[in-house]
C-alpha cells in the first residue's frame, strides 16, 4: 500500500539496501523515473493516458548526458556549420527520441563514441564488446563516470597528453557527425532517427538463407525511442556477432522491446487492451502471421471482450481502437 498509491516497475533497482542479493543488472532508473512523471502529473488515470504512457519516447536519461555535451563546448568557439547546428538542437531538445527527428540520432550516434572513446583504449575490443554486451551495464556506468571528471578512464592511454572528460566528450561529438556525416551526407535534415534505427522481427529459421529472410521476417520498420524510453527500443552497444544470427544486426537495430501491450481497466471487467509485436500466428502462412504489427507501430490496440453473454453471441468480442 504505497503512499503514492501505484506500483510501477521498469526492470530498476526498487529498493537501496536489501540483506538478500538479488541481481546486479539492474536498468538505469530513466524508464521508472518517466514513469513517476507521468503517473503523478495527473490525479486520474484513464485507459487512454496509459494507451499514450506506453508509446511514450521521452528519456529522462537522455536529460540527464546532454548537459554535459552542451557545458563542454562552453567557452569554444565552433567554426563547423553542422557542429554548430547540433548544439543548437541539443539545447533546444526536449528529449523526446523521435523517429523523425534529427537530434536523437546526434546523440545517439555521439553516445557510441562517447563510450567507445572512454573505455575502449584501456579495453581492447574483446573485453570492450564483453563491458557493453548487456546495454544496461554501459548505461549506468557511463552515468556514475561523468559525475567524475578527474577519472583515469577519460585519459587516452595511446596518447602521450592526458585527456580531459570535456575533451573527450567534444571528441565523440565530432566522431558522430563525421559518422553521420559519411552515412547520410552532410545535409543535416537526412539525420533522421528512424532512418538508423530500426526493428525487424525475426522467425526461428532466419540468417539461414537471405532470399527466405524476405519471406519470413516482418520489416525492417522504423522506429523512435531506445532503450530508456517507456517504449522501451533497445539497440545493442556490442558489434554483431557473425557467427550466431541471433546476434547478427546492423548498428541501432532494435533488439529488445514490448512484445505485448496489454491494459486492463479494473471499472470495466468485462473486457481488456491487448495488442502484440506481430500477430496470433507463428505460421508464415497465416493471415495472422503478421497483421497486428501495424497496429503495434502506431499505439493501436485491439478491444477484447470477455464477458459471457458477448462470447456466447459472438458478438463484438472484438475491436480496433485508437484513441
Amino acid at each position: 500500500n504505497p503512499a503514492e498509491n501505484f506500483i510501477a516497475s521498469a526492470n530498476n533497482k526498487t529498493l537501496k539496501d536489501f540483506k538478500y542479493h538479488i541481481s546486479n543488472l539492474w536498468e538505469p532508473s530513466s524508464r521508472i523515473d518517466r514513469i513517476r512523471e507521468l503517473l503523478t502529473s495527473k490525479q486520474k488515470q484513464s485507459v487512454n493516458d496509459f494507451k499514450k504512457y506506453q508509446m511514450d519516447q521521452v528519456s529522462p536519461y537522455a536529460r540527464t548526458i546532454v548537459p554535459y555535451i552542451i557545458k563542454s563546448f562552453e567557452g569554444i568557439k565552433v567554426k563547423d556549420k553542422n557542429l554548430n547546428t547540433s548544439l543548437e538542437l541539443l539545447r533546444k531538445w526536449n528529449f523526446d527520441m523521435n523517429k523523425y527527428s534529427q537530434t536523437p540520432a546526434i546523440y545517439s550516434v555521439l553516445l557510441k563514441y562517447l563510450l567507445r572513446n572512454i573505455y575502449h583504449d584501456e579495453m581492447g575490443d574483446d573485453l570492450y564488446n564483453r563491458f557493453v554486451f548487456l546495454a544496461n551495464v554501459p548505461y549506468r556506468s557511463l552515468l556514475q563516470i561523468l559525475e567524475k571528471p578527474e577519472s583515469v578512464w577519460f585519459d587516452n592511454v595511446k596518447t602521450p597528453k592526458r585527456e580531459s572528460h570535456e575533451e573527450i566528450i567534444r571528441k565523440s561529438l565530432s566522431d558522430a557527425l563525421s559518422y553521420l556525416e559519411d552515412k547520410f551526407g552532410k545535409d543535416l535534415t537526412n539525420w533522421q532517427w528512424g532512418g538508423m534505427h530500426k526493428v525487424t522481427f525475426k522467425h526461428a529459421f532466419s540468417g539461414n538463407l537471405s532470399l527466405l529472410d524476405k519471406y519470413i521476417n516482418i520489416g525492417p520498420y522504423e522506429l523512435g525511442g531506445d532503450g530508456t524510453t517507456l517504449f522501451n527500443t533497445e539497440y545493442p552497444f556490442a558489434e554483431s556477432i557473425e557467427e550466431f544470427s541471433m546476434f547478427r544486426h546492423s548498428e541501432f537495430d532494435n533488439v529488445l522491446g514490448p512484445s505485448m501491450r496489454f491494459i486492463f481497466d479494473f471499472a470495466n471487467p468485462d473486457e481488456f487492451h491487448l495488442i502484440l509485436t506481430t500477430g496470433q500466428s507463428g505460421n508464415v502462412m497465416s493471415d495472422n502471421y503478421k497483421d497486428q504489427t501495424p497496429l503495434w507501430l502506431h499505439g493501436i490496440y485491439m478491444k477484447i471482450r470477455t464477458d459471457e453473454e458477448s462470447i456466447r453471441k459472438n458478438k463484438n468480442l472484438l475491436k480496433i481502437t485508437r484513441e
